[in-house]
């Protein structure tokens, strides 16, 4: 669908979100169902999708004004950028604050892939031969949010400077800027970083909608960052009201002149997924997500003028996590045992209509051309069911065991992925599982915390773009962001070797190694996935979403750039 789509508009009702709530009812037809009903011939290869996975920029001169309205399945557990990685807090705070570098904007990149680094506060950027130490030079004239106690200060050198320290030292941000050695503000403009082992992608960890820069004010004000946000960003929050909404209003002293295009952007916290559909439906939403074609083309039949793109899928992110630090999950037997049962093409064919992939942790482009096929993701991601059995008979648990489970349910898909591997392994391995279904809040806290037993339907935080992000950040022993609690010495040894070499081919042949490494110990049991498809009201502009960077989330910068043409 062209992103000037000609047809009419749906006609907005003020809507609050007690509204929301009443239509939840009425608002399943379309929905995927659960498992029970789910019976579908296993598909041999990906099914195509017919929506485009690129939307490129709008033509048109951009109108300013109007208000962007979202239903939103996340709540942010709190505010403080230093506490949490989780997506509830970072669509918003991507929006309200810059980071030195970013990845470009839909209206910007050259494909959904595009991967360039374009300065944020910084204007140009350079490594030291070694690449241990890193130079910014910051654009000049950036102000802080005209709120206090900032109000419309400047931002400088020093600013960037007591950020990055104050990162260092607590929260799950800490092992991204502990490996700062020092840092160094020759003049008001300049920020000279200094690091303890060379890092060829530092600037990369530096693009990462997580690593905001905040004001020292708030912090020495308040004692913490909980209760607000003050940034440098395109959107300065007016209003958070815990588990109702969040409003954002233009900055009008931003630093890219001209933009954001919308006067407000209303979040409004809806964790059921038919009151979210009801509203896309009825327009009180512009923006609505699906994880399968099925659901997709259910939109379309009720909503023929919105527009769809399919979120490219390049990675996994959700899998079944394992207690791996204790038994008997710290056997990787068992673990090879649980991954062998699991039928995850059943999974591909009944939940996602065919079109999803089997399950990997790293984005393919990293280390190959094409997504990897069932072979070469190893023999433990093979559906063998009778070796699965004598392999956990081997590691002492012929009869099985019992065990637990707690999820948070991202889409409806999940819940009947989650009863899928459920009955799978009941069935091949005689594994009792207890589930309980979290709120999203208590299962982030929970998960993110890491002091669990049993089972989680786990996840990689999904906001990593980065190839060291997606490897040293996430899967070193000693990061505060390896939430699946596995400590590999191999892996240690790779992803420090990566994160030094600058030479792209000798990076793909590493990355590779480490995805083999992961999968050969099945350190992160990647279950199968579908990234999904994005929905938009007829009148936005400059949607497109890009790969990794999904615009309703962690990739909500890039709505600077939408406009409303009506």
């Amino acid at each position: 669908m062209p992103t000037d789509d000609p047809r009419p508009a749906p006609v907005r009702h003020p809507v609050t979100r007690r509204d929301f709530l009443k239509r939840a009812g009425v608002a399943t037809v379309g929905m995927t169902p659960l498992v029970a009903a789910a019976s579908r011939t296993r598909a041999s290869a990906e099914t195509s999708s017919p929506y485009p996975d690129w939307m490129p920029p709008s033509t048109k001169p951009p109108k300013r004004g109007k208000t962007l309205v979202r239903a939103s399945a996340w709540d942010p557990p709190v505010l403080d950028p230093r506490l949490t990685n989780s997506v509830g807090l970072f669509q918003i705070a991507s929006l309200t604050s810059s980071r030195l570098v970013r990845y470009p904007f839909s209206d910007e990149a050259a494909n959904t892939t595009d991967l360039t680094l374009k300065g944020d506060l910084a204007e140009s950027w350079q490594g030291s031969p070694d690449f241990r130490v890193w130079t910014f030079k910051l654009r000049k004239g950036v102000k802080w949010h005209n709120v206090p106690p900032l109000n419309g200060r400047e931002l400088v050198a020093q600013d960037i400077k007591f950020c990055f320290e104050a990162y260092a030292k607590e929260g799950v941000q800490s092992f991204t800027f502990q490996e700062i050695e020092g840092i160094e503000t020759p003049d008001k403009y300049t920020v000279r970083v200094h690091l303890k082992m060379p890092n060829t992608m530092f600037p990369q960890n530096l693009a990462e909608p997580v690593s905001v820069v905040f004001p020292r004010e708030v912090l020495e004000e308040d004692g913490d960052l909980k209760k607000r946000i003050v940034g440098t960003g395109p959107f300065i929050l007016k209003e958070h009201t815990r588990k109702v909404r969040v409003v954002l209003v233009r900055n009008p002293d931003y630093f890219d002149t001209g933009r954001p295009y919308v006067d407000e952007y209303h979040i409004l916290s809806t964790p059921d997924a038919a009151t979210r559909l009801a509203a896309f439906r009825s327009g009180q939403s512009d923006i609505h997500f699906v994880a399968s074609l099925a659901d997709a083309a259910a939109i379309l039949k009720t909503t023929p003028a919105a527009a769809v793109q399919e979120y490219k899928t390049v990675q996994t992110v959700f899998g079944l996590a394992l207690a791996q630090d204790k038994p008997p999950f710290n056997d990787v037997r068992v673990r090879r045992a649980i991954s062998m049962a699991i039928d995850r093409q059943k999974q591909v064919d009944t939940l996602y209509g065919g079109h999803g992939i089997l399950g990997w942790g790293i984005p393919y482009f990293y280390f190959q051309d094409k997504m990897p096929t069932a072979a070469q993701l190893g023999p433990w991601w093979q559906y063998k069911p009778a070796e699965a059995k004598k392999l956990l008979a081997e590691a002492g648990h012929p009869n099985g065991f019992e065990s637990t489970l707690f999820y948070y349910e991202y889409f409806p898909e999940m819940t009947s992925q989650v009863q899928l591997v459920q009955q799978d392994l009941k069935r091949n391995l005689n594994i009792e599982i207890k589930i309980s279904k979290l709120d999203y809040t208590t299962f982030f806290g929970r998960y993110a915390d890491g002091k669990w037993d049993g089972m989680a339907w786990g996840f990689k935080t999904g906001y990593a773009t980065g190839l060291d992000e997606q490897t040293y950040q996430y899967m070193h022993s000693k990061s505060t962001k390896n939430y699946w609690r596995f400590a590999d010495p191999v892996i240690d040894e790779l992803v420090t070797k990566l994160r030094k070499t600058p030479d792209r081919a000798e990076q793909r042949t590493l990355t590779k190694k480490v995805l083999e490494r992961e999968h050969d110990q099945v350190l992160r049991m990647w279950m199968p996935y579908d990234a999904g498809f994005l929905s938009w009201q007829p009148y936005l502009r400059n949607t497109g979403s890009l790969a990794l960077r999904r615009n309703d989330g962690y990739g909500a910068s890039t709505l600077a750039r939408l406009w409303i043409d009506k």
